[in-house]
């Protein structure tokens, strides 16, 4: 126990160091707390390293794995899915808004349909495209998986429509629309047999870049020993998969890469010529060094590149178009590299299940058969979990990664999440129930079903109204008595609980909504009012976990308060009191206990802000946070406790009033809160306006803040790695993560923002420069079409 207690409390001494990065921004206090099993030497080793650091972080816990610092997100954790998922875009352009959202159960199968459980789905450049708000639905109508976000995957067959040989509990692989999901619905001819051995997150990797490089090199382009291949985008799924049957077919391969990472990779491969895609050099030398051309070009670059590729062609050759880009962009290219007797081919796999579903059964069958062969080796890939899908598409979008990216669908749960139960049979002690909040979430147990409720309070039944809150409890089907104790008198505790356990109830559940207030500013904070606060909080959880360490509890609710998050100004002790609280509930959670500490936010309507209506207009006026009802609060509980989290923090905050009044949050701890705030919100439409009010000088530092969180939340990094002088391209963003730029800029700003081509001349500072005139309503008419010409450059970077 020695260990624990020192954890909570130096858990609370960041709690005080965050209050005072609010009240004396000037100190810059920074938090460094060590965990206790951390041996002496290494700490003392890894706590240097920290004072000495160029960048230090403002905030980090030092263990025996690393170093972490804390990251708060916005957003309550996901509970389980009780029903079939798919994923969606919520704003498309917006990566941050995907999530999986509840669906029916497909219908039944028809003739030649197969409904699967899906394990394991591919993620491929068309569902990013799509996801961006780049893709034109009309591009997308003819193919299989139709405007949807993902079309292959693994899975289990569950149900099978008339005339299907596949039976109920076949692995399987192929394609499938809307394959982004728990559950599909799609024909049967898209499907074939998983090969033995072959694990569902690789067969996912499978059928789009095997059937489009078979179809593509074998079908259409015929190719034949001691052919000359071009293959761009080397590294991929599609290009692996390119490469394999090119050298299986005998021809010579060159292969195009955008970084030294994924050329090095293809040269392990034994590719013949490695060249780079992003130098636009690369014609020339490929053409050093094989002076006759290619004979057939498998190309996904967009614009000129592509036209350099075209005529990389030897006579007689064939170029096959895989990007979609140019076609939807209806790019206009010269014919004149054709004139040697050349094929042009564009291929979209996705077309191919619904238009030649025969053709599309055939290649899947002969591609799986390779596959348990040996003659086709399944892809490199990696793996996301559901809570990381937005990762993955960024992932893609940045171009880092090699082979495949594969995601798993969220697991469907039984659990019901939307009506916590209590245990009928059992007992619910609520320390600080007997009035205010704790009272509130009395009703509420009872209304879930506990059955029988202890209130326990320093003045226990002699609370005023004591009689008539026990009658209320009675009306909602609960027994409940109240009962006078000290919390922190470890000995009087452990005799009430006694007690109570010999009426023969088990004890279930504990809420620990016990508190005390002493605020003033930390100045003016001495011993006797910490301690005044900490006991309810910090002693009296300690003695309670102690003294129930062997009841069989299915509930452990500690009611922290949202202030511990943001450090307020004025309540030292209170934030140092919930930060240990929080402490204990995570601490508990990593040893597989009941522990769930809610950080409430203000409360309208019992409690401390009932008895003081200043304390509330204060919060809202100069806090942005507005008071919630106690019940459409404590609403919320079931979806908390079934998310498993140990600590959740609920109050609606707007976070931009209170990132002016508090310093504490521009730390980068607290970037993702803002940026979610950003992508979920509305525009504000005033701050147009609002800049414009604002010396130039001032507008152009405030424009040039809003754009690196934008870029922080794309490339997800810290805001301190966006710096403003570095050219974008070496941040890296690329032409994909300029177009997301672009329209966050343009939808929170409503102005045309003059960003087409992501060069490398490009920085933030000069961005932010040419979108001044715009800001600042000058240059008239000129100075629009300016805009608008440079926002819809053709973008030439693949």
């Amino acid at each position: 126990m020695v260990a624990q207690a020192e954890e909570a409390r130096a858990a609370a001494l960041t709690g005080l160091g965050r209050v005072l990065a609010n009240e004396m921004p000037q100190l810059k206090p920074r938090r460094l707390s060590l965990a206790p099993e951390l041996p002496r030497g290494l700490a003392v080793t890894r706590l240097c390293a920290e004072l000495l650091a160029r960048h230090p972080a403002p905030e980090l816990r030092l263990t025996a794995t690393g170093c972490f610092a804390p990251h708060w997100r916005q957003g309550l954790p996901a509970p389980p899915l009780t029903a079939p998922a798919q994923l969606v875009i919520r704003k498309p352009g917006q990566l941050s808004s995907l999530y999986w959202q509840n669906t029916p159960l497909h219908r039944r199968p028809g003739p030649g349909e197969v409904r699967l459980r899906v394990i394991a789905s591919g993620l491929n450049f068309r569902d990013l495209m799509w996801a961006q708000a780049m893709l034109p639905e009309d591009l997308l109508l003819d193919g299989f998986a139709g405007p949807t976000l993902g079309m292959e995957c693994a899975g289990i067959v569950e149900e099978v429509g008339a005339g299907v040989a596949l039976q109920p509990g076949s692995a399987v692989f192929g394609f499938a629309p809307a394959a982004l999901a728990s559950h599909v619905l799609t024909r049967a001819e898209a499907l074939a047999p998983l090969p033995t051995g072959l694990a569902p997150e690789a067969a996912a990797t499978i059928p789009v870049a095997f059937i489009t490089a078979t179809y593509a090199l074998e079908t259409l382009a015929r190719l034949r020993p001691g052919e000359k291949l071009l293959i761009h985008g080397g590294a991929g799924g599609l290009g692996l998969a390119a490469i394999q049957i090119a050298k299986a077919a005998g021809a010579l391969v060159a292969a195009s890469a955008g970084s030294a990472e994924k050329r090095a990779f293809l040269t392990m491969l034994g590719v013949d010529l490695v060249l780079d895609s992003r130098d636009a050099g690369f014609a020339d030398a490929l053409r050093a060094a094989w002076p006759e051309g290619v004979d057939v070009v498998l190309n996904t670059l967009a614009g000129d590149a592509m036209e350099q590729s075209l005529a990389l062609l030897a006579p007689f050759g064939r170029f096959i178009e895989l990007g979609k880009r140019d076609f939807a962009e209806g790019r206009r290219a010269a014919l004149r590299p054709l004139r040697r007797n050349v094929s042009y081919f564009a291929v979209d796999a996705d077309a191919l299940p619904r238009a030649k579903p025969a053709l599309a059964q055939a290649l899947l069958a002969d591609i799986a058969a390779r596959l348990a062969d040996g003659v086709l080796l399944p892809l490199p890939y990696r793996v996301f979990p559901p809570e990381e899908v937005e990762a993955a598409f960024r992932s893609l979008q940045a171009s880092s990664h090699i082979g495949k990216l594969v995601i798993h669908p969220p697991p469907l749960t039984e659990q019901r999440v939307n009506s916590w139960e209590a245990d009928a049979q059992g007992l619910y002690i609520i320390f600080g129930g007997t009035d205010g909040f704790g009272l509130e979430c009395a009703k509420f147990l009872a209304a879930s079903g506990a059955r029988r409720l202890a209130l326990i309070s320093r003045r226990g039944g002699a609370t005023p109204g004591m009689d008539a809150k026990l009658r209320l409890l009675a009306a909602l089907g609960a027994k409940a008595t109240a009962h006078g104790c000290d919390v922190t008198d470890k000995p009087a505790l452990q005799a009430l609980l006694a007690k109570l356990r010999a009426d023969g109830a088990p004890i279930r559940g504990i809420v620990q909504a016990a508190a005390v207030f002493a605020d003033g500013a930390a100045t003016q904070q001495d011993a006797a009012r910490f301690t005044a606060v900490l006991a309810p909080k910090l002693i009296a959880t300690e003695i309670i976990e102690d003294l129930t360490v062997n009841d069989p509890l299915h509930l452990f609710l500690l009611f922290s308060s949202a202030t511990t998050a943001i450090g307020n100004p004025g309540q030292a002790n209170y934030v140092a009191a919930n930060a240990a609280l929080e402490a204990i509930a995570r601490r508990r959670h990593a040893r597989g206990k009941p522990a769930l500490a809610i950080g409430w936010g203000p409360i309208a309507d019992v409690g401390v802000l009932t008895r003081n209506k200043q304390a509330t207009e204060h919060l809202a006026r100069h806090a942005g946070a507005r008071a919630m009802a106690a019940q459409q609060a404590l609403g919320l509980l079931p979806i908390m406790l079934a998310s498993g989290a140990p600590v959740i923090h609920l109050a609606d905050i707007a976070w931009a009033q209170l990132r002016s009044t508090l310093p504490l949050l521009a730390e980068p701890a607290y970037a993702t809160l803002h940026q979610d705030a950003a992508a979920h919100d509305d525009p504000d439409q005033d701050l147009l306006a609002k800049l414009r009010a604002l010396p130039a000088e001032t507008a152009r530092e405030t424009v040039l803040a809003l754009a690196q969180e934008e870029i922080a939340k794309i490339l997800r990094l810290p805001l301190s790695a966006i710096q403003a002088e570095i050219p974008l391209p070496d941040l890296g963003l690329d032409s994909l993560g300029g177009v997301e730029l672009r329209l966050a800029l343009e939808r929170r700003l409503g102005i045309t923002v003059p960003l087409g081509v992501v060069s490398a001349e490009l920085t933030l500072a000069l961005l932010v420069k040419r979108m001044m005139p715009a800001l600042l309503g000058q240059g008239g008419a000129l100075a629009s079409a300016e805009a608008l010409l440079a926002a819809h450059e053709t973008d030439n970077v693949s």
